[in-house]
């Protein structure tokens, strides 16, 4: 046992075995003073051991649970101390389903999933704003030329001449888009009809046209309705889908047909879409590598305290915790810090003992 003067300090370690009685009487070398020594009773002793005992258990028992494991211990005061266990390393189990995984490929899989629900979200939209768009723009962009054709030819209609409405008709079928310009007079008769670029059509259409001259079933298959002056239509022309708009020329009775090839329209829009379909991949694919390097910095940091939870509570706790972070995760190392040092110096107070 250690004792230690009350007037100097300085301690003296005495074996109490050789005292004899209950009390003696030690003179200090350094002041002269005298110590009374007590001799200390079995019962306090093991009293006090069992208290310790049961602190290191409860202790222990925290670690274990920290670290996902459970383990019953009842100390009494004849037992020793539970040997420790340096090298061995507790298996890690298989989880499977959702609560197996770790947190990056749960962030990872609520990110796909994001993008998997936005891509939802744009497909229809596409679906359902994207051919309407088309249709406006085709509108638009044959009424326009129309109407501009109609005017041209009026007055040459009027005076029957039809050289310069067949003049008008190849200006205005030279146009980017452009299938066809034709004129009919109020008995159906095609004063002009002239095809913007005649070999993006079939073969078989365009002998038909170089053998028999612009069809005249383009024009009876979108008449004006009585009443009105102006119709709009789609049509198949040699394999190729048409937007035909015809509008009346004056009071002359007379049409101005234009035809407009869709396809083009179609991929001016898609063309349009295509920049902010990229920029949405792109953004997909930063937000996916951003997720990563969080998941890695958050998960990686967690994974090393789990396993020094389990050293601890398989009893190596002379190796200090060490591991970077910051917030939270540099709290919970140094709580895991802190009980490891409360353990270890548990254990080496009962080595004393």
């Amino acid at each position: 046992m250690i004792v230690r003067c009350e007037e100097c300090g300085k301690k003296y370690k005495i074996d109490e075995t050789k005292i004899k009685g209950e009390t003696a009487r030690v003179k200090c070398k350094a002041c002269l003073n005298m110590i009374e020594v007590i001799k200390p009773k079995l019962e306090e002793e093991k009293e006090q051991i069992s208290e310790d005992l049961v602190s290191l258990s409860s202790i222990a028992e925290t670690a274990s649970e920290s670290a996902g494991i459970r383990e019953e211990y009842k100390p009494t005061v004849s037992e020793e101390p539970p040997p420790r266990r340096v090298s061995e390393v507790p298996p890690k189990k298989k989880s499977f389903g959702l609560g197996g995984l770790t947190i990056g490929t749960r962030l990872l899989i609520m990110f796909l999933a994001f993008v998997v629900i936005m891509g939802a979200v744009l497909t229809f939209v596409y679906l359902r704003y994207v051919p309407s768009l088309m249709s406006e723009q085709i509108n638009l962009r044959t009424y326009s030329i129309s109407r501009s054709f109609s005017a041209a030819v009026l007055q040459p209609l009027l005076l029957r001449n039809y050289l310069r409405i067949n003049k008008t008709a190849e200006i205005n079928s030279q146009l980017p888009g452009v299938a066809y310009v034709s004129v009919f007079n109020k008995k159906g008769i095609a004063i002009a009809g002239i095809f913007g670029d005649l070999k993006r059509f079939s073969p078989d259409f365009v002998a038909r046209v170089k053998r028999e001259g612009f069809p005249k079933e383009l024009s009876l298959q979108n008449r004006i309705p009585r009443g009105k002056k102006e119709s709009a239509k789609g049509l198949m022309v040699g394999d190729q889908k048409i937007h035909d708009v015809a509008i009346s020329i004056g009071d002359t009775g007379g049409e101005a047909h234009v035809g407009i090839f869709t396809e083009d329209v179609e991929k001016a829009v898609r063309s349009s879409l295509t920049p902010l379909l990229v920029t949405m991949a792109a953004m997909a694919i930063l937000g996916g590598l951003g997720f990563l390097i969080v998941a890695r910095n958050i998960s990686g940091p967690i994974r090393s305290l789990t396993d020094e939870a389990q050293r601890i509570s398989l009893g190596e706790i002379d190796h200090p915790i060490s591991v970077k972070g910051s917030g939270e995760i540099a709290e919970l190392a140094a709580s895991l810090e802190r009980m490891r040092f409360s353990v270890q110096a548990a254990i080496e107070r009962l080595r004393q003992r």
